[in-house]
């Protein structure tokens, strides 16, 4: 007679109320409960309320900051800069949605198509699969540590006519070839030419300044007199702007 010791598959951790291990086998059991990976609905045998908002398992190493997917996913996040506009794991600019909302309001695969189909002032990353999975990951895990009390503020939504914008000092000297994303004015610029700049004069901005340092006034002033004289093989021309208009270049391109 074979003997089939339940307390293996089913260990005493596991939660008396959990529906889910009716259909599926324990694992991680110290992580917790299987909504604590997994989210979705543990008290219901009915798959469909059961799987409502569920975390497939490819993600659900966002709870361990140690995974292999969260370090390799987080030094993703900071290669492509994502906190020069967002909010990830409690830091960043506010220019675009905080993203440590999203583990709460939002399934992983509606993050991994906002990577594929980026919005209108987005950079395109042309990220590979595997990275994909690897970043939402990171996302997820920043939720986690920021916590689920975060209350995102009302976007704002910025109007203007055509007109007007074309008034705009970057609009009218950088807009050809970049966008930038600003807190004043919103979005600008329909350039793709040359880098997205948003978030341009922050920390998380990458560090593409002479000798990989971090953008700030005076270096940007310097670049914009003479982008040949700090790196040889430039192709942007000079950009010669009076008092008034590089005072107010700086409030357009400032992140907060």
């Amino acid at each position: 007679m074979v003997v089939i010791l339940l307390s293996c598959v089913f260990p005493a951790t596991a939660s008396p109320g959990n529906k889910c291990l009716e259909c599926h086998p324990v694992h991680y059991a110290g992580q917790g409960s299987c909504v604590f990976c997994h989210h979705g609905n543990q008290r219901t045998s009915r798959k469909g309320l059961a799987h409502s908002g569920l975390i497939r398992g490819r993600y659900a190493g966002f709870t361990n900051s140690s995974s292999a997917e969260v370090v390799s996913g987080g030094k993703l996040a900071e290669k492509a800069a994502c906190r020069r506009c967002h909010v990830l794991a409690g830091t960043g600019n506010r220019l675009a949605a905080n993203l440590d909302t999203l583990l709460w309001s939002s399934r992983p695969e509606a993050i991994r198509l906002a990577l594929v189909n980026p919005a209108l002032y987005m950079p395109g990353f042309y990220f590979l699969e595997k990275d994909l999975d690897r970043l939402v990951t990171a996302v997820l895990a920043g939720g986690l540590k920021a916590g689920k009390a975060l209350k995102e503020p009302p976007q704002v939504v910025h109007f203007s006519d055509a007109e007007s914008a074309k008034q705009n000092v970057f609009v009218k000297n950088c807009g050809s070839c970049h966008k930038l994303l600003s807190k004043q004015d919103g979005g600008l610029g329909v350039g793709i030419v040359g880098p997205n700049l948003s978030g341009l004069l922050s920390r998380f901005y990458p560090h593409t300044f002479e000798g990989n340092k971090i953008w700030d006034k005076e270096g940007l002033k310097r670049w914009l007199k003479n982008p040949r004289a700090i790196r040889k093989n430039a192709v942007m021309r000079p950009i010669p702007l009076k008092p008034e208009e590089w005072d107010e270049l700086l409030k357009t391109v400032a992140p907060s």
